[in-house]
């Protein structure tokens, strides 16, 4: 007799399920990143070549190497992200862990994170490595000194493209707007051939600041994006970033009606039976309900991103990691200490989503493409680097774990 089992609906509902504002931050792809683009260091960005810290000082060539093959032929950049450090948010995480050394963690400071990837050796260990590079920069005596000296004070309610508002360069949680400053700007005065030229150049600079959000982004549209060598680098997008909201409707394939009768018998088969007495085996649907079913993880996994289905990275310094799948050990416990900083631990920081995949790969190839579900990074608590060269620039790897995607 088959088993039938009641599922209830959802114990995430749209009232009760939301985080706390700032817990969470999510990254989106803004735009290709165009040949008059200019990429600074605060800039975050998919794909591309990195921007070191400085011109002459790039990390160890060790570093660029993937762990598996020790070779750097096939890695490319999947992510740059500028992640300055707030010194109370910082203070109030090692307080909660037992921690108290600030004496590295200085909010002037660059700080950036670069993951990249070997294409060659998916699903071994090490084939992904973060690389965490740090600039050292005069220092401020405290926060409200630095949000006056610099645009990196976070306010996610302004749009990025809206050139009336003279704070769009705060929107983005790890670095200013890549369009804040005049010099940066891709829609700005020096991009517009109307009448505007026939003024001086305070009247350019006020009638530019006039253009609407959807002209801006026309605009910058129009250019040629920047071509790369796709036998080195992935196409280059640039991010923006919101904080994570649950206000947008449920996707529809989320929605579980109540008091769902499944036969387990029907989902619970061994891989022995032959497929014409199981048609069931023969439609992917019916395996992704399953397993969607079966893996409570999982489950967890695609509601969440449900709400914010176009996310490609989820920040959140010193939170939890949302996993892909179930894993027999626990994460967390398993984080090796810097080796350069043994007497520290390290911390969850972000993790990069499956929407970026279909963003990096123009063609997807099932025997090539990218396989992985989702990759978290691990970073020191005490943001430490034991050696700085002469440009003030130093850097060192953080751990990286990445759960693949299921081939069954």
């Amino acid at each position: 007799m088959s088993k039938i089992e009641e599922l209830p609906s959802s114990d995430i509902d749209d009232d009760s399920y939301s985080s706390k504002p700032g817990d969470v931050f999510l990254a989106f792809v803004d735009a290709p990143v165009k040949e008059t683009d200019e990429i600074l260091i605060e800039d975050s960005f998919l794909g591309g070549e990195p921007k070191w810290l400085h011109p002459d000082s790039q990390p160890p060539a060790e570093l660029l190497k993937c762990g598996a093959c020790r070779s750097a032929d096939n890695m490319k950049l999947l992510l740059q992200a500028f992640s300055p450090l707030d010194d109370e948010q910082m203070r109030a995480i090692q307080q909660r862990v037992g921690i108290n050394n600030m004496n590295y963690i200085n909010p002037q400071d660059d700080r950036v994170l670069y993951l990249f990837l070997c294409t060659k050796c998916q699903r071994k260990g090490n084939s992904v490595r973060c690389i965490r590079g740090v600039k050292k920069n005069k220092s401020v005596d405290g926060l409200s000194e630095k949000m006056a000296s610099t645009s990196l004070e976070k306010d996610f309610q302004i749009n990025p493209f809206d050139l009336t508002n003279s704070a769009s360069s705060t929107s983005n949680v790890f670095s200013s707007n890549p369009f804040g400053s005049t010099s940066a700007n891709p829609f700005g005065a020096d991009g517009i051939e109307s009448g505007i030229s026939q003024k001086d150049e305070e009247n350019k600079k006020e009638e530019s600041a006039k253009l609407s959000a959807k002209a801006a982004r026309k605009l910058h549209e129009l250019q040629k994006d920047k071509e790369y060598d796709d036998s080195k680098c992935f196409k280059s997008y640039l991010l923006y970033v919101e904080e994570e909201t649950f206000k947008n409707k449920k996707p529809a394939h989320l929605q579980l009606p109540k008091n769902l009768r499944i036969d387990k018998e029907a989902l619970d088969l061994t891989g022995d039976e032959d497929l014409e007495k199981d048609p069931i085996k023969l439609d992917p649907r019916t395996e992704k309900l399953s397993k969607f079913l079966d893996d409570d993880v999982f489950q967890k996994f695609q509601e969440v991103i449900g709400y914010n289905p176009l996310q490609v990275l989820r920040y959140d310094l010193g939170g939890k990691p949302l996993l892909y799948a179930e894993t027999k050990m626990d994460i967390l416990m398993t984080l090796p200490r810097p080796g350069y900083n043994p007497s520290s631990q390290r911390i969850f920081e972000m993790q990069l989503m499956p929407k970026m995949i279909f963003d990096l790969e123009e063609i997807v190839s099932v025997d090539s493409g990218m396989e992985w579900g989702t990759i978290l990074v691990f970073t020191d608590i005490e943001n430490y680097v034991p050696k700085f060269d002469e440009h003030g620039v130093g850097y060192v790897e953080e751990c990286v774990k990445v759960q693949w995607e299921s081939r069954t």
